[in-house]
């Protein structure tokens, strides 16, 4: 309970968990939100005198299934980019090794011909 509270992201789905469960009044849960943003405005208070450059992060109110949908679409659009990454990965690994071995192939030719430029006696 203590991590869930911790961070004001998860505080709101638990928020939302309890909006939903019938059997949590909603004086209790109204209760609970009070002292939740008092101790918020606290924390705030203390970090604008302590960090100079804080700003204050607000979340909107998150239902549990609002938060499934968005939590389900955010990890097939991951899923989605990671392969489209490791396609450009992938690619650009062999167009590196392509090139690695165009240079490599060129740096023998060189040697080649200076060896029969330069270091041979021909008669």
């Amino acid at each position: 309970m203590q991590r869930v509270l911790k961070h004001d992201r998860t505080k709101q789905i638990f928020l939302g968990e309890c909006k939903a469960d019938p059997t949590i009044k909603t004086s209790q849960i109204e209760k609970i939100q009070k002292q939740l943003t008092k101790q918020q405005d606290k924390d705030d208070q203390y970090r604008k005198e302590n960090i100079g450059h804080y700003q204050l992060l607000s979340y909107k109110p998150v239902s549990p299934s609002y938060y499934l949908k968005t939590a389900f679409s955010d990890a097939i659009m991951a899923a989605l980019y990671a392969l489209d990454e490791d396609y450009k990965r992938q690619k650009q690994e062999r167009g590196l090794k392509n090139t690695e071995q165009e240079m490599t192939k060129k740096k023998r030719q060189h040697q080649i011909r200076n060896r029969h430029e330069d270091g041979g006696m021909h008669l």
